[in-house]
């Protein structure tokens, strides 16, 4: 497999990979660009052009901020940890082992020179790709090992090769693919931790460009505190509408007075079905750049002011 578009080498439910081009038309070139929920950083790697000059991305999983971090500075680590078979019972050890380093992610994640944990972050990327389904080192949840043949945890993928690239890539690709991302990672700040951590929007003023793509209400499961935070994100974006704000949610979710809000479709199931795949749709602030909509698209989106 060729190494073309730069993107995560894991699948992650919810990504805006599909609409991240319409976001940039409206973000424009921003000064600073933030991304307090940023799983697989679809939207940031997707970006056209030169990076904004100053790039704060965060997650409240240590998981994900720890394969991002270690990424950043020893790809080769990560990529060397991943490369391994698929293998039933070493999936539900490495559940079970990745789960019993939490604690210690924290508080090493806290110290801002410390440069990630390769062996956690390649573990956790092959599981990600492996895994069937949620449950894999989910961060909030206490980890079930089952007894017998449960203890093995959930059955690996096998309709396919696998979900992402990583399982099939492996080796030198793996290398290569990770050794680009560490390339684009290396002025980017990542942050663990609750997701007003990331919002300090001195350095880029109204000018800096904010993603906000919370788990949606109604399907946040545990998120921190187990609290749902997507109306806290929403009452801080109200709040902050003359910067740059792309809101992602379900249509009528949340209400946004004088926004625009992108109705998009997933075009596969989500969250276990098809309700809501035609239901995506990002609000986007006064502050953002004013384009139109794209004539050839106008069959996928349906955009309009609120």
């Amino acid at each position: 497999m060729a190494v073309t578009a730069l993107k995560a080498p894991f699948p992650y439910f919810g990504g805006k990979r599909d609409i991240a081009r319409e976001i940039w038309r409206r973000f424009g070139s921003p000064k600073q660009y933030i991304e307090p929920f940023c799983g697989s950083l679809a939207v940031m790697l997707a970006k056209p052009g030169k990076p904004a000059s100053l790039e704060v991305v965060g997650d409240a999983s240590g998981f994900i901020a720890n394969f991002w971090r270690a990424v950043k500075h020893d790809p080769g680590a990560v990529a060397q940890w991943a490369d391994y078979p698929v293998l039933h019972v070493d999936q539900g050890a490495r559940h079970v082992w990745l789960m019993a380093r939490r604690e210690a992610l924290v508080t090493a994640l806290h110290d801002a020179e410390w440069p990630g944990d390769a062996q956690v972050a390649g573990w956790w990327l092959w599981g990600q790709c492996s895994w069937i389904g949620g449950g894999w080192c989910d961060w909030w949840k206490a980890p079930d090992a089952g007894r017998g043949v449960q203890a093995l945890g959930k059955v690996p993928h096998v309709s396919t090769a696998g979900q992402g690239d990583m399982l099939t890539s492996g080796g030198r690709t793996a290398w290569v693919w990770l050794h680009r991302l560490a390339a684009r990672l290396e002025r980017v700040r990542v942050i663990h931790g609750n997701w007003d951590r990331c919002l300090n929007s001195h350095y880029g003023g109204d000018s800096a460009a904010v993603l906000l793509d919370p788990p949606y209400r109604g399907f946040d499961g545990v998120y921190g505190s187990g609290q749902p935070v997507a109306d806290a994100v929403a009452e801080w974006a109200r709040a902050n509408a003359t910067m740059r704000i792309a809101l992602c949610g379900h249509m009528g979710e949340h209400e946004m007075p004088g926004w625009t809000v992108l109705q998009w479709s997933r075009k596969k199931s989500t969250y276990g079905g098809t309700g809501t795949k035609d239901q995506e749709c990002v609000w986007f602030s006064p502050g953002c750049v004013k384009v139109a909509a794209a004539p050839e698209q106008l069959d996928i989106f349906a955009e309009a002011a609120e």
